[in-house]
């Protein structure tokens, strides 16, 4: 079967709170070009949910949740993908230990004030009913489809980690691109091909329009061949695998499905990182972290950082 990942991120804007970059891998039938995904799994799934609508909506993650509104859309599409390669995380911690591997607990919890803390469980907002409903009529519609999806995992970098790499690249850029295809070399060595095929399908970095030397160094110097290269999509060749940095990406199914496993990653980490500061900040306003609310944030709490011995880096992003 040939394989198709979808490759997206969350929080690159913001100070605070970790950026997330998801990869998901799936396998398709010998005949299904990426884009029919929407159409053989039309029955459970849609990308323009309408009031009464039942099926998952699985978009660009800004088009299922937004401030103000519910993340409960989010979350139903999220943790019944997620079910679907056995990943069945019970709170924050363990969501990022499925995805990131258990080196995120240690970065998790000097940003939340320690393990032994509360932990926000999931489902936040879904319920038990909803998220057994959900994976069980998208289990069966991928079974009839012939697709299978085969894992999500995602880079989650806190502030600390998160500025050494921009210091060591002197770019968040670069570390947004050296991330994002360290997590496709990841997924495609599992596949345990000589000679694997399929498409690797990124959203665009930025102004980014030029790849190969980053693809190349992902694996090992490999060969990439290049062929467009252009604002709208830069398309390369390495061996059996065809790689495509496009903008609106999320219109495959798969980089939607990355995009939403990020935001929500992201969303629930900062839930949880709020909850934190307002035991210690009454009345404290909780922030999503981008850069003029940030600010705020960090002036009502910088006394209580002081008195805790938290460093303003140990929290903010420089970039």
């Amino acid at each position: 079967m040939p394989f198709l990942i979808g490759t997206d991120e969350a929080g690159y804007g913001p100070n605070l709170g970790p950026l997330v970059i998801t990869a998901t891998l799936w396998e398709l039938p010998e005949d299904m070009p990426p884009a029919d995904m929407w159409t053989a799994l039309q029955d459970v799934v849609t990308s323009k949910l309408s009031r009464g609508d039942r099926r998952l909506h699985i978009a660009d993650s800004k088009h299922v949740y937004s401030s103000g509104k519910s993340i409960r859309n989010l979350e139903r599409g999220v943790l019944a993908c997620l079910q679907q390669a056995g990943d069945r995380p019970s709170n924050v911690r363990s969501l990022g230990c499925r995805l990131a591997t258990d080196a995120f607990a240690a970065d998790y919890h000097a940003a939340i004030g320690g393990p032994g803390r509360d932990e926000l469980p999931l489902p936040v907002a879904a319920t038990p009913d909803d998220l057994m409903q959900d994976s069980r009529r998208l289990s069966d519609a991928l079974q009839t489809a012939g697709i299978r999806f085969c894992q999500a995992r995602s880079a989650i970098l806190f502030a600390p980690e998160f500025n050494r790499r921009v210091a060591e690249h002197n770019s968040k850029g670069v570390v947004l691109s050296t991330e994002t295809l360290r997590l496709v070399r990841e997924a495609v060595d599992t596949l345990q091909q000589p000679q694997p095929t399929g498409w690797i399908v990124c959203d665009k970095h930025g102004g980014r329009n030029r790849y190969d030397d980053l693809i190349a160094d992902a694996f090992d110097g490999a060969l990439v061949f290049r062929g467009t290269e252009s604002g709208p999509r830069s398309e390369y060749r390495l061996g059996n695998m065809e790689f495509c940095f496009r903008t609106k990406a999320e219109e495959l199914l798969p980089v939607a499905v990355s995009s939403m496993v990020a935001k929500y990653t992201r969303e629930v980490v900062m839930q949880q990182f709020n909850a934190f500061w307002q035991s210690h900040v009454p009345e404290l306003k909780p922030t999503k972290g981008y850069p003029v609310d940030a600010a705020r944030f960090w002036e009502d709490i910088a006394d209580v950082c002081q008195k805790l011995g938290v460093d303003k880096t140990d929290i903010w992003r420089c970039r």
